[in-house]
């Protein structure tokens, strides 16, 4: 609790630093409300130059200038991007103070199941999940893209970077101005429109210690008409994959477990011999075993090549130890760990190609009309490398009828494997694990704005008309399966083996590629996403009031989008040894709207009354899968003085399932019985568990059933209920006029009710038996008892349900400060969010569970407090940019065993984080036609934190996975050229 808080002082006393000396240009008249980093022309003084001083802003289709929204909005421009080195367009919306505080996907969740599939970059904001935060291009609703069943978030790897100008993050719900999953906010990605001159961009990413380098070369080039312009922009970016065995800290997991009384390491003194070695206590892909199925005995190579046992060069390995006694070695890192696994992906290789053009063009008619036609198309080529084991089971001629209903390669024709003093033999293999994706995106739309003439009542209105089609088609293969129903081919022909599963070359990996055929092959998936919307408003002046014109919109959209996942026919067939089931999804949904926003000027001029203004905006709809209902959200907007201003909004949204959480196939995965809360129950310390493991009559001393149990998942259409949600923001914006600094301090809560949501299955099981209510509604979910096994786990049902409800709330904090002095001009940017609660309640609080009401802030992956901090100083032809992130401390340590013991000694984890910054400092030059950035990502080197293995959380190597919170490739140089002809 104390560094806790220190670490909380010193936050706030940084940011009150800075807010002496810098802010965020947010109320202003010269200065922009919602911009966080303004360092290029706006479209406000765009549209200033012209005569016009009103444009959309994201939020709200009513025009009005940018710097009176209601609602918080954070800007991200590409040219601070460009000055911190980053390339990814994902890089640079997940980095941002309202993303940063909680997991995002990305590139490096391969080997994991993920919504949108190997490769997604998604954005979730608030932490309430990618499908409920909307991504707009352009103020436009383009469709997903991914693969596999659970494709319904937007893969920013589509948008290429080169082609952005800005990026507008609305920080509150706004289902009532662009319907459903705009529940936690609303990215607008806002494109270049012109290219004045030809140009060509490069960059290279390059870290230290290597892998991982990324590189982008882009180019664009324009025409301009008097009524118009052509832009047309390709790119190319390759990010290389980041191999576990590239990074200490990935590639040697350890368990990281200390004495409990002096606080010393003991996991490298207990499990390896190797401890003082630099890959002592480490953990790898264990390989090189023969295990006799019936008896559990582990044959391992004899070091010394003396016989112990049945096996040729082989002795038995004494159970339950990491040595196998009189100080003989059990070789676990040279012969028993396989390096197979340091070639698996942290990070996956990433290639992509995008071609971007747009088209608008004024026409004479009806007062002036505006057409816009964008197309875009992006190539995503994702492989992702992995490593698992291979268990085939060798017996005699009657093993399938002793142990029917196994999967395995049996030699059932060779006298020589018949020995009477084993039973079924189980080699232990490595073998790779690789997945390769191919997604081709394409985005169309076309807009129409115009007038209603001259004169007349309408004079001042517009009207716009538009219209996207999206289509991705994603291709999905996993590499070198295994097929079970090839097992009774891979036998002897002529008394030769095809292949020998006792021999060195096969323990050790070393396969051909006709032995990847002999077992198997590659198998692959298609995904198809289609949507397309249209949607037509009219906005302008209903009438004038005192404080100034009544502004409204009118308007209706429709929205059509349907999936078709169509997995391999092995994995439909459940074919692939060690792997999991997955069936098709199918599906498709369309939605009807109509909705209506109108701003009322109160008071304006008047003492204390600056401006007072509210707005109020609504949406009904009518949807094919779950029907109708309305949604709403009010603001107000109060310039108090000058140097003061209010604003609040308050509203609801609705989310209606997506296609995949109503027609998913059934996918099947394992479920391993040691982690059944009942196993050795009478050894737990906790008392509930205790209690109502021996309620079900299961043996207090059970060990877990003899196979592994069956997880299913699925939609959930004809059971799934819409979401709805209610959110609400209030702020106070700080522009004193003595000095250049302008502070927004916004309080935000959001609470999704009815969430759609997976439990896992650890989550059902302990929902179930960790309650004071037993048997609760968690205990329906999964099954007990089959023949072998009366309390084994067979099966636990993990569909899409709706659980009772999430509340997230905090704080936002904007700050800047730009001065002009004599030798060059300062920007100071600082964006901080604190969260202050983070609750998940899956059931109504009558169902008393430890799962039912828990607060998730500041656990790991879920940091209470994100920040990020730029610093620039324009000087001439130079630019010196240093920009800071910083990630709080978490803590999992209420989730921890306090009764943990290590081979009997009492211990304790690593359960925590602590705080970290990064520090990226670049210097830039630029001349007439050509501008060069230098500068290093992560220049102190800072290493992502080390937890325990039972930690509670995920781990890639030692460190969390949780995305993009921590650098997984160390300090890292780029070098950008930009070149204009």
């Amino acid at each position: 609790m104390i560094r806790t808080m220190n670490r909380r002082g010193l936050l706030l006393a940084s940011v009150a630093g800075i807010s002496m000396i810098g802010g965020a240009a947010l109320a202003q008249d010269e200065q922009d409300d919602a911009q966080v980093e303004q360092t290029q022309e706006s479209p406000a003084a765009e549209a200033a130059a012209s005569g016009d001083d009103t444009i959309i802003v994201t939020g709200s289709r009513l025009r009005r200038d940018e710097f009176s929204s209601a609602s918080p909005i954070q800007v991200l421009n590409a040219e601070s991007a460009s000055l911190e080195g980053l390339i990814d367009t994902a890089d640079i919306i997940q980095g941002s103070s309202i993303a940063a505080g909680s997991v995002q996907f990305n590139n490096q969740f391969g080997g994991f199941v993920v919504e949108g599939g190997t490769g997604i970059n998604s954005i979730s904001l608030r932490g309430l999940g990618a499908q409920r935060s909307l991504v707009l291009l352009n103020g436009r609703r383009p469709g997903p893209s991914g693969t596999r069943g659970q494709v319904g978030a937007f893969d920013l790897n589509v948008i290429p970077t080169s082609i952005i100008q800005r990026v507008e993050i609305l920080k509150d719900g706004a289902s009532s101005v662009y319907g459903s999953d705009a529940v936690a906010g609303v990215v607008n990605v806002i494109t270049r429109t012109s290219v004045e001159e030809p140009e060509l961009n490069f960059q290279y990413n390059q870290p230290l210690e290597g892998g991982g380098e990324q590189f982008s070369i882009n180019g664009a080039y324009g025409l301009n008409f008097d009524t118009g312009s052509i832009a047309l922009a390709a790119e190319y970016n390759l990010q290389e994959d980041l191999s576990l065995g590239d990074r200490e800290y990935l590639g040697c997991q350890q368990d990281y477990v200390y004495d409990a009384s002096t606080g010393e390491r003991i996991d490298r003194e207990d499990r390896s011999i190797l401890a003082g070695s630099k890959n002592g206590g480490c953990q790898g892909l264990y390989h090189n075993t023969i295990i006799d199925a019936a008896f559990g005995t582990r044959y391992i190579p004899s070091p010394d090549g003396v016989t112990v046992g049945p096996l040729a060069g082989y002795r038995p390995r004494a159970n339950g130890t990491y040595d196998d006694g009189d100080g003989v070695p059990a070789f676990y890192e040279d012969v028993l760990y396989h390096p197979l696994v340091g070639r698996s992906d942290a990070i996956n290789r990433n290639e992509r190609f995008s071609l971007y053009g747009v088209a608008d063009f004024d026409f004479d008619v009806l007062g002036g009309v505006k057409w816009v036609n964008e197309a875009l198309f992006t190539r995503r080529e994702t492989t992702a490398e992995g490593s698992r084991q291979f268990f085939p089971l060798i017996g005699g001629a009657n093993t399938e009828n002793l142990f029917g209903g196994f999967t395995g390669y049996v030699y059932n024709n060779d006298p020589a494997y018949e020995n009477p003093f084993l039973s079924v033999l189980q080699p232990v293999a490595p073998y790779p694990s690789d997945t390769e994706v191919v997604v081709d995106y394409y985005n169309f739309a076309s807009q129409l704005d115009g007038g209603f003439g001259s004169t007349g009542f309408l004079s001042d209105w517009t009207w716009t008309l538009s219209g996207v089609y999206s289509y991705s088609d994603g291709e999905y293969t996993n590499k070198n399966q295994i097929f079970n129903d090839l097992s009774g081919d891979v036998r002897y022909d002529d008394d030769a083996p095809m292949y020998d599963p006792f021999s060195n070359a096969f323990l050790s990996g070393n396969y051909g590629d006709d032995f990847y055929d002999l077992i198997g092959g590659d198998v692959t998936g298609n995904t198809i996403y289609e949507q397309w919307t249209a949607t037509g408003y009219v906005t302008g002046p209903l009438f004038t009031l005192p404080a100034g014109d009544v502004g409204v919109v009118l308007g209706a959209e429709y929205r059509d989008f349907s999936i078709e996942d169509t997995p391999s026919q092995e994995s439909q067939d459940g074919n692939l040894w060690g792997f999991t089931s997955a069936q098709v999804t199918e599906g498709s949904d369309n939605v009807a709207e109509a909705f209506g926003e109108i701003e009322v000027p109160v008071l304006a001029g008047l003492p204390g009354f600056e401006e007072l203004t509210f707005s109020a905006a609504g949406r009904v709809f009518d949807y094919k899968s779950t029907g109708s209902g309305e949604v709403w959200e009010v603001g107000f907007n109060w310039q108090v003085v000058p140097a003061v201003r209010f604003r609040g909004t308050m509203g609801t949204s609705y989310r209606s399932p997506a296609l995949y959480e109503l027609y998913l196939g059934n996918q099947t995965a394992f479920f391993d019985q040691l982690n059944d809360p009942c196993v050795d129950y009478q050894n737990s310390s906790n008392e509930l568990i205790r209690q109502n493991c021996a309620a079900e009559g299961i043996p207090a001393d059970y060990q877990g059933g003899a196979s592994s149990g069956t997880i299913i998942t699925g939609g959930g259409v004809g059971v799934l209920e819409p979401e709805t949600s209610d959110a609400s923001t209030i702020g106070v914006i700080l522009t004193p006029s003595f000095t250049n600094l302008s502070v927004a301090v916004d309080y935000f809560e959001i609470e999704v009710n009815d969430q759609i949501a997976q439990l896992g299955a650890g989550g059902i099981l302990s929902g179930c038996y960790n309650a004071t209510n037993f048997p609760n509604e968690f205990c329906n979910l999964f099954d007990r008892g089959d023949v072998n096994s009366p309390f084994a786990i067979t099966e636990i049902r993990d569909s899409f349900i709706n659980i009772n409800e999430q509340t997230t709330r905090g704080i936002d904090l904007t700050a800047r400060y730009q001065r002009e002095f004599d030798f060059g001009t300062l920007t100071v940017d600082g964006k901080a969010t604190w969260t202050l609660e983070d609750v998940l309640q899956l059931f109504d609080p009558a169902a008393t569970s430890s799962f039912d009401n828990n607060d998730f802030n500041r656990t790991i992956g879920d940091p209470d407090v994100v920040a990020n901090l730029d610093l620039r100083f324009d000087r001439g032809d130079w630019t010196y940019s240093w920009f800071m992130d910083f990630i709080g401390h978490t803590s999992n340590e209420p989730f921890a065993n306090d009764d943990f013991t290590y081979f009997g000694r009492a211990a304790f984890r690593q359960v925590e984080t602590e705080a970290i910054w990064y520090h990226a400092p670049s210097i830039r030059w630029s001349g007439d036609k050509l501008a060069v950035t230098f500068g290093i990502q992560n220049i102190f080197d800072e290493e992502p934190p080390i937890i325990s293995t039972g930690a509670g959380a995920t781990r890639r190597g030692n460190v969390p996975l949780s995305g993009t919170q921590y650098s997984l490739l160390g300090r890292t140089a780029f070098l950008r050229v930009n070149k204009t002809f």
